[in-house]
């Protein structure tokens, strides 16, 4: 059975990053990580802006276009979690970093990482 990370990733890559018409795969998950993805993607949309300034602010020398749909979700979902604040944030990071290295590449994995890192200090 999948986890509320990946069920999340793949229902948001899917939707080609457009939150309003986002559906969630409902049957690949226990309720209790039903529920941990609902709460996920609802935090995404209401903060989305400040997701995409974090993103924008972080990633030297790369604008938001030129950045790798995994790469966009991931940090996308991964920036939300952190806001939400549920989980400690070396955990949501690691998770996150996994999640695209196995969807894109190494450099891909990264760029996430360094990102992640950065966002979860201004949060701290």
């Amino acid at each position: 059975m999948k986890d509320f990370r990946t069920v999340s990733f793949e229902s948001l890559f899917n939707a080609e990053l457009d939150y309003e018409n986002l559906e969630i795969i409902k049957n690949k998950l226990a309720e209790n990580q039903l529920l941990r993805c609902n709460q996920l993607i609802e935090n995404t949309k209401l903060t989305s802006d400040r997701i995409i300034n974090s993103i924008e602010t972080y990633s030297n020398n790369w604008s938001y276009a030129r950045i790798g749909k995994v790469e966009k979700c991931t940090l996308t979902l991964g920036i939300s979690e952190l806001i939400m604040n549920l989980t400690p944030q070396k955990v949501i990071i690691s998770e996150w970093v996994k999640i695209t290295d196995k969807h894109s590449s190494e450099k891909g994995a990264k760029f996430v990482n360094g990102i992640l890192n950065s966002v979860s200090n201004e949060i701290e």
